[in-house]
């Protein structure tokens, strides 16, 4: 089944948006150069072109290393349609370079210090000081435009959460539990988190003024997934499924039960969970 549904879709896709090639990269890669001047070193690394300004010894180890790992790892878990686009990656060394960078090339007050993507720009304007858990969390958001069109918000950012802390277990992808779950046990315990069918239902307006921690709770549902072993197969029934963009119907058919009676065995699992 899963086969069979890939094969459809990501046929359909390929055929209807070419990624750019190697040359297109290059060739946009020579006019990043032009534009952003000195003090910015400019590589390829497939499907992207990264800007960084920590020097081009230290771009070329963040690229070769991490950033192709999760490039790799993404693709050979969920995306087989790359960005029919080109996405400049901008990798800043810290806070300080990464918000003038951000207003110089952009125009843009991030408001996050960690960084973004941009579908505006075309663009991944992030600040390494932190660490790279933000770039493998960005990274996920142009692979899911080009791969699940009208994907909701819970399952975007869930998703690309997910990747926030990133390991690799039997050649998979895998996120482990990371700094948001302490904020979700407590609006469990003090139950004042929605339920489920409540975080499928959210428009993307909604999940993103939402009054709890919605990235949390996505997270933790994508947590839960990985860890039983269903999340490959629900992205695809999911993605497959055009009739409800909520991702209940495909959930539910996943888990083989309803969210009635799966929601309180997850708000349990999740109190269990190390930190």
């Amino acid at each position: 089944m899963r086969a069979i549904v890939c094969v459809i879709l990501c046929a359909g896709a390929a055929a209807a948006h070419a990624a750019p090639s190697h040359e297109d990269l290059e060739a946009r890669a020579k006019d990043v150069r032009a534009r952003v001047g000195k003090g910015y070193a400019v590589v390829v690394e497939d499907p992207f072109v990264v800007i960084g300004d920590a020097g081009a010894k230290a771009l070329k180890k963040d690229t070769s290393g991490f950033m192709h790992w999760t490039i790799t790892m993404l693709e050979q878990e969920y995306f087989t349609a790359r960005p029919d686009k080109i996405i400049e990656v901008y990798l800043f060394r810290n806070e300080t370079t990464y918000r003038r960078g951000a207003k110089q090339l952009f125009g843009d007050d991030p408001d996050t210090p960690y960084g973004y993507y941009s579908s505006e720009h075309d663009a991944i304007i992030m600040n390494l000081g932190p660490g790279a858990g933000t770039l493998s969390h960005e990274l996920v958001h142009p692979y899911m435009e080009a791969n699940f069109p009208g994907v909701p918000a819970w399952f975007n950012e869930g998703l690309a959460s997910l990747y926030e802390r990133p390991s690799e277990r039997d050649g998979h992808i895998v996120g482990l539990p990371n700094w948001r779950l302490p904020e979700l046990k407590r609006e469990i315990r003090a139950k004042t988190l929605p339920d489920l069918a409540t975080l499928l239902s959210t428009t993307d307006d909604e999940f993103y003024k939402a009054d709890y921690d919605a990235y949390a709770f996505a997270r933790y549902l994508v947590y839960y997934l990985q860890e039983h072993g269903e999340l490959h197969d629900f992205y695809e029934a999911f993605r497959a499924d055009t009739d409800d963009r909520t991702g209940k119907a495909a959930l539910e058919a996943t888990l083989g039960e309803d969210l009635a009676t799966f929601e309180p065995k997850w708000r349990a699992w999740v109190l269990e969970i190390s930190e």
